[in-house]
């Protein structure tokens, strides 16, 4: 069994490494897809010939979406910069390197990340992308031969539970007051979340994949051949957070030295006021407190309306309380700045990709006049096809296909929510069930889907194409179970 999981894996990353562009390019080659599918089955506007509708969904679809994901794209590059500065405080180090010493064998080591990124990403998405990637570096600065691939693609296969957590879109949606579903007259009413991510079906499918199917996968797919592991000097890590430069660093040798994060700073004593409050410890831990007595303040107020804490997750927050966490931790505000900057070259990849993937959903969204778009067209298709009683495992697939085109969790259920839902209605299922496959579905597909990766990949060095491959056998590993527990597991 080892041999063959392990083969599989090694001719899935032959494949990968040989045919997969970069994960730019990944997204140019998407855009023309997904154009020339509108092209073709979303309708033209009445009186508007192929030529005008080529051009309508050229600047309506395409270069109207394009921008869409701003909000979203600062968010994601404060939590990245966030999460990264609150990694290098001493006390976040310390932690984490007790845990990267726990395995005793690379084998060990290699299955243990994708339970960590997956305990993170229960708790939040974002959480787990961060945790996920540097936990992977530093298992690799603890046990050097380490095959490191391996290891960044258990940092991101722990991230295919994420919307069976916390902060799953889908299900945060449902329980939401006047959501659009609500609005349409599709639901009548909001779905809590114990009817969706807190079922029996949710959190066996939480536990039997991040926490027994990915350790053992990984623990089988670990190279036995020591000629066919890439480890990875610290001295490389270090160059993939700077950007590739292995030399030189934006801190002052000669003034500051840093442990672990926080910063202990001699300052001659003709030090100037400005210097002093730069690296005044008193100044950043006020100024963090402030933050974190907000943070409670924000949760103490849901409570007290009657919301569960984690209902009133979102980006917002936890960039919120990273942010000052951090502070509070670095010691100085110098301190903090210097780490956030160490940070801002790994945002990169979201700068660059994240307005390609808007004007994708932009064009998979596209539905000039009475046509419909191109997203809600698959969902049809798939729910038309679907035989008795296997709506949830088709509502599971159609999200995973969907998501390949639009990876966001609330974007996706705005375009397939309505055709999915109203299918559960006609033909009886439980919609908090279809919600539920959707959502696993539309993290099933992040296996093979770049957009979710580029701030792992950033704090990591590699490419896609370094980890794609095992994400291949996590990708199909997964489809089976959900499949079949979406199906059969009571809610």
């Amino acid at each position: 069994m080892t041999n063959v999981v392990r083969a599989a894996a090694e001719n899935s990353s032959k494949l990968v490494e040989r045919y997969l562009p970069d994960a730019f390019l990944f997204a140019v080659i998407l855009t023309g897809v997904a154009y020339a599918l509108a092209m073709v089955f979303v309708a033209p506007a009445e009186g508007v010939g192929m030529a005008g509708h080529a051009q309508n969904l050229l600047l309506d679809g395409w270069y109207g979406g394009f921008w869409n994901l701003l909000s979203f794209g600062m968010q994601m590059t404060l939590i990245l910069m966030t999460g990264y500065a609150l990694a290098q405080t001493r006390h976040v180090d310390a932690l984490l390197t007790k845990l990267a010493r726990i395995p005793n064998s690379e084998k060990g080591a290699a299955a243990m990340v994708p339970v960590v990124a997956a305990a993170a990403s229960f708790v939040h998405w974002g959480l787990g992308l961060v945790v996920g990637a540097i936990f992977a570096r530093k298992i690799a600065a603890e046990v050097r031969t380490i095959d490191f691939p391996i290891v960044v693609a258990g940092a991101y296969s722990g991230f295919v539970v994420w919307h069976g957590g916390l902060a799953g879109s889908i299900p945060l949606l449902l329980n939401t007051e006047g959501n659009f579903l609500i609005e349409a007259g599709v639901l009548s009413s909001t779905y809590a979340t114990g009817g969706t991510i807190f079922t029996v079906a949710n959190l066996v499918l939480v536990v039997a994949i991040g926490f027994i199917f990915l350790p053992a996968l990984f623990a089988l797919m670990y190279p036995k051949s020591d000629a066919k592991k890439t480890p990875i000097d610290p001295a490389e890590l270090e160059a993939a957070s700077d950007g590739g430069e292995r030399t030189g660093s934006s801190r002052d040798s000669s003034d500051i030295q840093s442990d672990g994060g926080t910063a202990n700073v001699s300052l001659p004593d003709d030090a100037s006021i400005a210097t002093r409050i730069e690296h005044s410890g008193l100044v950043a831990i006020g100024i963090g407190i402030a933050g974190l007595f907000a943070v409670l303040l924000y949760f103490g107020e849901g409570v007290a309306n009657g919301t569960m804490p984690w209902n009133n997750l979102n980006l917002n927050i936890v960039n919120f309380a990273f942010l000052f966490l951090g502070l509070t931790l670095h010691g100085t505000p110098k301190a903090y700045v210097e780490s956030i900057v160490e940070a801002v070259e790994n945002v990169w990849g979201i700068i660059l990709q994240f307005p390609f993937y808007a004007g994708i959903m932009g064009i998979m969204a596209y539905a000039p006049g009475e046509s419909v778009s191109l997203a809600t067209q698959i969902a049809q298709g798939m729910v038309a096809v679907a035989p008795e009683g296997a709506l949830p495992a088709i509502a599971f697939f159609t999200a995973g296909l969907v998501n390949f085109f639009v990876p966001s969790g609330g974007g996706e259920w705005a375009v397939i929510g309505e055709t999915l839902v109203t299918a559960a209605k006609t033909s009886g299922a439980s919609i908090p069930r279809v919600a539920v496959a959707a959502s696993w579905g539309d993290a099933w597909t992040n296996m093979i889907q770049p957009f979710w990766a580029i701030p792992l990949l950033s704090i990591s060095g590699l490419s896609v194409r370094d980890i794609m491959g095992y994400c291949v056998m996590v990708l199909v590993g997964t489809g089976v179970i959900v499949a079949i527990g979406i199906s059969v597991l009571p809610m």
